[in-house]
Parts: C-alpha cells; structure tokens; sequence
C-alpha cells in the first residue's frame, strides 16, 4: 500500500526522469546542429580555398516555397569560365524577400574541377547557414546540459532522502522489571 510519501517520491522520481529525458533530448538536437554547422564551415572553407571568383549576373529568381507555403526566391545566376564556357546554376540560398534582382552583377565562387558546383561569393550566401545552425546549436546545447547538470543534482538529493516504509518498523520488546516482594508472615 502506498503512503502519502512514497506515491510522492514516486511523482518526483518520474518528473526527475522525464526531465532528464528532455534535457537529453536538447542536448543531441544541439550537438547535431553543431555537427551540422561544422560540416558546412569546413565545407565553405574549402570552397573559398580551392575557388575561383568570376562576375556572374542574376539571370532569374527561382520561386519556391517553405514548410508554411511562403514563397522563396532562389537567385540563377550565369558567369562565364576563363576557358569560356557558360556555366549557370541556381543558389540553394534562398529568402522570402529576393535577396537579388534579375540583371544583379554578383560575384561567384567556384571550383575549377566542377564549376558547375558554384556559388554567390557574399558573407550571407557562403556563412549565414554554418552561423544560424551553430548559435542555435550552442543555445540547444547549453540548455540541454545545463538541464542535465540540474536534473543529476535533483536525483542525486532524493536518492539519498531516507526511505519511508508504509509500516513503522516492529521494535523487539523490553523485558518489564519485575520487583520481587517479599511477605513475611506474622504469626
């Protein structure tokens, strides 16, 4: 049968857990984003390491749509290679509101090996995503470890609370003294 204080450490024990769950959670989710934004930093560095720049012009703005069914403009850009060949591609950076104008001259980032694979040589274009996924990671992250650190102070004080059984202990009894009297008998 549980006591008022059990079904109480219960709760406590399973909001302990499904806290640490959660933190847990915050804590992967940040460390993939983390992951994510190291990868595309690594990636953008090679690229501007290996790359060359050429002048591209915005030839159109790809339409597409978001997740809530907002429109977001893709720039397609076109430059031409020193060797002369015409290269266009379509930015997978894209904006709800057209960061470009069709006739825009923009400058290109591209490998030589594959130009085909080229991209808009700007800040935002080249480091707004390892940026957004790293300073949502780091918050993620801190959250979720943070969340841990408190949850594993929380569980380590009430595992070491004492332990109230639904019955008081049964305690040995005491011998009782018993006083010898003794009667003398008057004749």
């Amino acid at each position: 049968m549980a006591t008022p204080q059990n079904s109480q450490a219960q709760r406590s024990g399973k909001a302990v857990t499904s806290h640490f769950a959660f933190s847990g959670i915050f804590l992967i989710a940040g460390l993939a984003m983390l992951s994510g934004a190291g990868h595309y930093a690594l990636v953008t560095r090679h690229d501007i390491a290996v790359g060359t720049t050429a002048d591209g012009t915005v030839m159109d703005l790809f339409v597409g749509s978001d997740s809530d069914g907002d429109n977001v403009y893709y720039p397609r850009v076109r430059f031409v290679t020193p060797s002369g060949d015409v290269i266009e591609f379509t930015s997978s950076n894209g904006s709800n509101r057209p960061a470009f104008e069709v006739g825009e001259a923009v400058s290109v980032l591209y490998d030589p090996a594959s130009p085909g694979n080229a991209r808009i040589n700007s800040f935002s274009q080249l480091w707004l995503l390892p940026m957004v996924l790293g300073g949502m990671g780091s918050v993620f992250a801190a959250i979720g470890g943070a969340g841990l650190i408190v949850g594993g102070r929380s569980r380590t004080k009430i595992g070491s609370l004492p332990q109230r059984s639904a019955r008081p202990p049964v305690q040995a009894a005491e011998p009782t003294p018993v006083s010898v009297v003794q009667r003398l008998s008057r004749d």
